[in-house]
């Protein structure tokens, strides 16, 4: 593709977006919508005119057939970079294990990132889905934050439905840091865990949405979390979740962790 071409459109995207979303606008309502000047208004629409992409019709501007298909692939490219930008620590996950990640399937997904007065934006995000769902499947690398792990003990006890992967080490903390709790979680009935020394990210899959998510690796925190609702995001993630639940180890398979809690068999595979 003609590179200037590619690059105008892309300049151009805030007009283009404008008069997809009103379908037609004069040049005040362009100025005010775009916080601009009439000379630069008046400037990109004579540009916009000269590629095809705009005409007048009533004394307003409208996007022609080829302007409306390329403001909505701009609109999608735009969401798609902005998107893998903040989500580039998990596509660096993925890559290194092999793993495909479908980019297109997270481009309109609400993305939280911590923030320095906050650091604990995306894990609150996280939660926001697990007080709205009745069921919990994942992989998680890190340890659970402390500041939710009461909260999460309620809503399994309370009858969510939880199946997570963790690594060895991750087990063996829960385990051992408040054995009569992890007791109480597993006797609900609601919790079971498998265990795999190789995730790649963090994984949700709750019943309506799934999210990904990436690690602060000094703190362990969750740094970035993206979670929607989107068709191809679900069937990506059920599929990722599958392969390593596949080649993780229940939890009452795993003579390391068992020995922590003898007689514990909960957890197991059908």
């Amino acid at each position: 593709m003609n590179t200037e071409r590619l690059v105008e459109l892309i300049r151009r995207a805030p007009v283009l977006a404008a008069l997809r979303d009103a379908e037609s606008m004069d040049r005040r309502d362009l100025e005010a919508e775009l916080d601009v000047s009439k000379s630069t208004v008046h400037r990109l629409t004579r540009s916009l005119r000269e590629h095809g992409l705009i005409e007048r019709e009533a004394g307003a501007f409208v996007l022609t057939p080829l302007g409306r298909t390329c403001a909505r692939e701009v609109a999608s490219f735009t969401a798609t970079v902005e998107t893998a930008w903040e989500l580039a620590p998990v596509l660096a996950a993925a890559a290194a294990h092999d793993v495909a990640f479908d980019m297109a399937a997270f481009a309109d997904a609400t993305v939280t990132t911590a923030a320095p007065g906050n650091p604990y934006q995306p894990v609150e995000r996280f939660m926001t889905l697990v007080d709205a769902t009745d069921e919990l499947r994942g992989l998680d690398p890190a340890i659970i934050n402390p500041l939710h792990i009461d909260a999460l003990h309620e809503r399994i006890v309370g009858g969510m439905t939880t199946e997570v992967v963790f690594p060895t080490s991750v087990v063996a903390e829960l385990l051992e840091t408040n054995p009569d709790r992890a007791e109480r979680t597993f006797a609900s009935g609601n919790f079971s865990i498998l265990v795999h020394d190789d995730l790649p990210f963090g994984l949700t899959l709750c019943a309506e949405r799934v999210g990904v998510g990436s690690y602060d690796d000094d703190t362990g925190l969750l740094r970035t979390y993206a979670d929607t609702d989107a068709p191809a995001a679900r069937e990506w993630a059920e599929a990722v979740y599958d392969d390593y639940r596949d080649a993780a180890i229940p939890l009452g398979e795993h003579p390391e962790l068992a020995r922590l809690h003898p007689g514990m068999t909960v957890g197991e595979s059908e």
